[in-house]
């Protein structure tokens, strides 16, 4: 699935070309006031990513080549990993503007799926050459003040099975269904508590995923104790782990989320003898 959107608030001159290949993204700009010309590559796309196009003069780097470019692309997981800062912020600290947007959702098998929504530039000033169908919408970029960002539909989540109960939750710990007010207990005989992970699509919208491609690797980590295993590979949409508590009763949390976004589901959870 391939979706661009066209910002319906754009007075910009730009004049884009924007070509995706396999896992690979490449844009050029030329841009009018104030002037300036670019280009640079996602080389890999990474599943559950963002990318933004900003606009800052320097020097690009593409297949170990380096050349000189007004524009460039930032990953935004991997930055805000490292800076741990809103990718709002983090356009403003190393880009002048944003040009575009580009968020991934699952990639694997023959499933890539791709929004780019373009923030400056138009339908008529853009040469778009890609290696599948795609769809041309349109957005406000007036509306993004309370809408819904691509991205909580685009990254699946993940729910967390305890015995018989199934909880969800958002990346803020918000109760999305289940009922989180049961206490977590111990295997009897044992010293742990036994965790499942299921998939599913967007914000728990709709039926658990268990295709051949729902294989991700979720990272865990717990407010307490120690975690047998901290990379769940799911199977088929589903994996499992222990929480070993070392003696700990009372409030914990589990974070659930991948490697380059460490929380996209927050469990607030109670735990008792």
């Amino acid at each position: 699935m391939l979706k661009i959107y066209f910002n319906e608030k754009s007075d910009s001159e730009h004049k884009l070309k924007i070509i995706i290949k396999d896992l690979c993204v490449a844009a050029e700009v030329i841009a009018k006031y104030p002037a300036g010309y670019g280009k640079d590559a996602i080389e890999t796309l990474r599943p559950y990513n963002s990318y933004t196009l900003v606009s800052s003069s320097g020097k690009v780097k593409n297949y170990r080549k380096m050349s000189k470019s007004d524009f460039k692309f930032l990953d935004l997981n991997r930055l805000g990993v490292s800076v741990k800062l809103d990718f709002a912020e983090l356009l403003q600290l190393y880009g002048t503007a944003d040009i575009l947007q580009l968020d991934t959702g699952i990639i694997g098998g023959t499933e890539r799926d791709i929004i780019i929504r373009v923030f400056e530039g138009k339908k008529e000033n853009t040469e778009i050459v890609a290696d599948e169908k795609y769809e041309i919408l349109s957005f406000n970029s007036d509306d993004l003040v309370t809408g819904d960002h691509p991205r909580m539909h685009l990254w699946d989540s993940y729910a967390l099975k305890i015995g018989d109960r199934i909880l969800m939750a958002n990346r803020k710990g918000m109760s999305l269904g289940g009922d989180f007010t049961i206490p977590v207990t111990l295997e009897q005989g044992k010293d742990y508590a036994e965790f499942e992970i299921l998939k599913y699509p967007g914000s728990f919208e709709g039926e658990p995923l268990t295709r051949n491609i729902d294989d991700d690797d979720v990272t865990v980590e717990s407010t307490c104790g120690i975690i047998n295993n901290r990379r769940v590979q799911l199977e088929n949409g589903k994996g499992k782990f222990r929480l070993y508590p070392m003696g700990h009763t009372g409030i914990f949390k589990l974070k659930l989320g991948r490697k380059w976004y460490e929380v996209w589901n927050e469990y607030n959870l109670i735990l008792e003898d």
